[in-house]
């Protein structure tokens, strides 16, 4: 994904639709993903995606060009999150785990494979809120442990500890022994 340059940052921040638009188009997908993720909900995420995007041309003032733009647009979609979770009445619900398969000669393999998909992504849901951020963050959203750390309000350290954390957890959730850290399934075929 190409990133947004000095130039967009300048038009949203003259109030430009076309560069609001832009911007939206880029990266309305990665963050309703990555909110989908921590939220568990659909509808949750379509809510806080949207807040997000507002929060952004409310406060595209505020940013300062300390961190790459794609990371100060995560880091509001991730605290657009902490508030709904903190909210009294907040509830996650269950991911829904009806979608279209893409077809196959061999229905089979698509059987195992959805199968597969589904143990790895209910595996990532049931991981503590703390180490589910930081692996969605990292290994699915492809930013670095800087990024994130950022986002996070946290140490360097902290993240890369609580990857290492994620992904014992992960490989006990699925069955793997710790010896075999290439049975554990790149996080970039984590299904959303």
């Amino acid at each position: 994904m190409p990133g947004i340059d000095r130039l967009t940052v300048e038009a949203l921040r003259r109030g430009e639709d076309g560069a609001y638009t832009a911007v939206v188009s880029l990266l309305l997908g990665p963050v309703y993903r990555f909110l989908l993720r921590l939220s568990r909900s659909p509808d949750v995420a379509e809510d806080l995606a949207q807040e997000t995007f507002v929060a952004l041309w409310q406060s595209i003032g505020s940013f300062e060009g300390k961190s790459q733009f794609k990371t100060w647009v995560f880091g509001i979609a991730y605290h657009q999150f902490l508030r709904y979770r903190d909210k009294p009445n907040a509830e996650t619900a269950q991911f829904d785990e009806t979608r279209h398969e893409r077809e196959m000669a061999n229905p089979d393999a698509l059987l195992l494979e959805a199968d597969e998909r589904r143990r790895v992504r209910q595996a990532v849901y049931a991981l503590p809120d703390l180490y589910r951020e930081a692996l969605c963050l990292v290994h699915l959203e492809g930013l670095n442990y800087r990024e994130a750390a950022a986002i996070l309000g946290v140490p360097i350290g902290t993240v890369k500890s609580r990857m290492n954390v994620a992904f014992r957890l992960l490989r006990e959730k699925l069955g793997r022994s710790e010896g075999r850290d290439n049975d554990v399934r790149e996080p970039e075929s984590i299904p959303g």
